[in-house]
């Protein structure tokens, strides 16, 4: 334990020479515009809670009846020893409000990330990412073993460089048996760092002339873009050509967890991977 632990204190000694250490920073109070620490008011300009309901009355007795009627705990896996009601009934309402066939939720959007890509992809398939993707993604595209190639950000040439490369790379592999396309696109509609939008439409476009099939992050365009909040693909008009969509619900949404909306075939996959 002496070895392990001096080990670790280096490194954390190196984080704090570099000026990359952090805390946890204990608030005592709701998240709201205005959060309460050590005795002082702040205003909160870090949230993602965009629309307030992260303390909104009415979802917080909403979970209080649920919890009452439900317990707090799953028990185990959805699958082990039955799904509770709640679940079924947010995937349906997740799936209405996106317009989709069918949803299926996890316990944070990384999870929905690296559980749906590594579902989906392994070493004989490419995945193309936009360069600024959130880690979970380029985490997820690790994981699956996947070939990996990224695009300069929101940059369509560089993209279609890229898929010309990957029809080539499949083209050139005839031991490839399968029919379905084996090239992965990933990006955000609205980026999380910048907040700067993703060019859609035309990466659609592309999408459909090289065959490849598309997964949009939608976490932070949900709630504020589109048609009731329904996201930047809703507003464009082109979510029903994108075969995921990846989202939050602890963003504008207000409470936590993540989800995939897709065809039946998608969330049944999912499932059973």
């Amino acid at each position: 334990m002496t070895k392990f632990n001096s080990e670790l204190n280096r490194r954390l000694s190196d984080l704090r020479e570099q000026g990359l250490y952090r805390e946890l920073r204990r608030i005592d109070s709701p998240q709201s515009p205005r959060i309460e620490m050590g005795g002082r008011t702040f205003l909160n300009f870090s949230s993602n809670d965009y629309l307030g309901l992260a303390n909104d009355p009415a979802l917080k007795e909403a979970a209080i009846k649920a919890i009452e009627r439900y317990g707090v705990g799953a028990g185990a896996s959805r699958l082990v020893c039955g799904s509770l009601a709640p679940f079924h009934e947010l995937e349906e309402a997740l799936a209405a409000f996106k317009r989709t066939e069918a949803a299926l939720t996890f316990s944070s959007g990384y999870a929905a990330a690296v559980g749906t890509i590594t579902a989906l992809l392994g070493p004989d398939d490419i995945l193309i990412l936009d360069k600024l993707v959130h880690a979970c993604i380029v985490d997820a595209a690790k994981l699956s073993g996947a070939k990996l190639r990224v695009f300069a950000h929101n940059d369509l040439a560089d993209l279609e460089e890229k898929l010309k490369w990957a029809r080539s790379n499949l083209a050139a592999r005839p031991d490839l048996s399968r029919s379905t396309p084996r090239i992965l696109i990933v990006t955000e509609s609205i980026f999380s760092m910048d907040g700067d939008r993703a060019p859609l439409t035309e990466i659609v476009a592309l999408k459909n002339t090289y065959g490849a099939w598309l997964m949009v992050d939608e976490a932070h365009a949900t709630g504020l873009h589109g048609n009731q909040g329904r996201g930047v693909a809703d507003e464009l008009g082109v979510s029903d050509q994108i075969e995921i969509q990846m989202g939050t619900l602890g963003k504008a949404l207000g409470a936590s967890g993540g989800y995939i909306c897709g065809s039946r075939a998608l969330i049944a996959t999912l499932v059973n991977r």
